[in-house]
């Protein structure tokens, strides 16, 4: 059988401080991809130039595409545009790779060629014991998940060309939730995945609050302008616009902070911080603070898509254009 051919794409901006260990990761792998192509959406720190002096000192053959003002939805699009070969392997700038990873995540295309996507799993890339508290909280459970219900990040998959093409590529028109948003359209498609757990990306941990509030409310925000996971949403603000009414009538009843505080300490563990490995006082601590920043990121970054949804016809027809492409044939 012929070897298969294996391109691999990232898209950076501003990575100054990741980005070599990223190219050193990928010079490690066990499995070398036959191109790389790195689309770069407008870095104004000093990534361009680290990358441009790892393709002088390495023979990998790297392909370097600057695309100012892309988000990472057109840069992902060039990316795969440009690439040569028929199996696209994914990942992220802010990652390091298992030294198998390409490896894993392709190998499944050489023994079913009648597999569409293979999905990989991330772990948890922290420095600090407060950034493995956030990985312990926001990194699901790699042994609990399944291939019919996980919907894998592109920082850790691969695909058939063709199968982009079919669909048309990335909804370029979103700046996050892109590749939540293919990932559904691919499962209405009913394309075959598979998901490998040994294909695994180690993911940089936010290192503030301040960026895990950023995170999660992009993260919400590209969610309410595509208008996914609406039951959800629907079921939480349903319950905040309940906690308003009763904290409106109950105020000054002293038996309700009592019962509202523990139940919101109660539910924030069992849904967040019982999910911490090693606790510690001090890691609880850290825990709560995290979950509450998680779900501020969340209420407010939804509320603000589902306005940008309403408030810009464009979106809309752009996101109801693609997503008819390749389901309505």
């Amino acid at each position: 059988m012929d070897k298969l051919k294996i391109s691999l794409i990232c898209t950076v901006k501003n990575e100054e401080g990741t980005i070599l260990d990223w190219l050193e990761s990928l010079k490690r792998q066990t499995k070398l991809p036959d191109e790389i192509i790195i689309v770069n959406g407008g870095s104004i720190d000093k990534t361009v130039e680290l990358i441009k002096e790892f393709m002088r000192k390495s023979n990998l053959n790297i392909r370097l595409i600057i695309a100012p003002g892309a988000n990472i939805a057109q840069g992902r699009n060039i990316a795969v545009r440009n690439c040569t070969n028929g199996i696209v392997a994914s990942t992220d700038a802010g990652c390091r790779l298992s030294s198998q990873w390409l490896e894993n995540i392709t190998k499944p295309f050489e023994e079913d060629p009648s597999l569409d996507v293979v999905s990989g799993v991330y772990l948890p890339w922290y420095k600090s014991e407060f950034e493995e508290v956030v990985g312990d909280i926001i990194f699901p459970d790699v042994n609990k998940l399944t291939a019919e219900s996980f919907l894998p990040s592109s920082r850790s998959v691969a695909f058939k060309k063709e199968v982009w093409e079919l669909i048309g590529g990335y909804p370029e028109c979103l700046y996050t939730a892109e590749d939540t948003l293919i990932d559904l359209k691919l499962k209405v498609l009913g394309m075959k995945f598979v998901l490998v757990k040994e294909a695994i990306v180690y993911w940089r941990v936010r290192g503030n609050l301040k960026e895990i509030f950023k995170q999660y409310f992009n993260y919400a925000k590209g969610d309410g302008e595509a208008f996914i996971h609406v039951r959800t949403f629907a079921f939480l603000y349903s319950l905040l616009l309940l906690v308003l009414v009763l904290t409106m009538v109950l105020w000054s009843n002293p038996m309700y902070w009592i019962a509202f505080i523990s139940l919101s300490l109660f539910s924030l563990w069992f849904k967040y911080v019982r999910k911490i490995k090693r606790k510690t006082v001090k890691k609880v601590a850290y825990g709560y603070l995290v979950a509450f920043t998680i779900l501020l990121g969340l209420f407010t970054g939804y509320v603000i898509g589902l306005v940008n949804r309403v408030r810009n016809p464009r979106l809309r027809h752009c996101l109801r254009k693609w997503w008819n492409i390749g389901v309505k044939r």
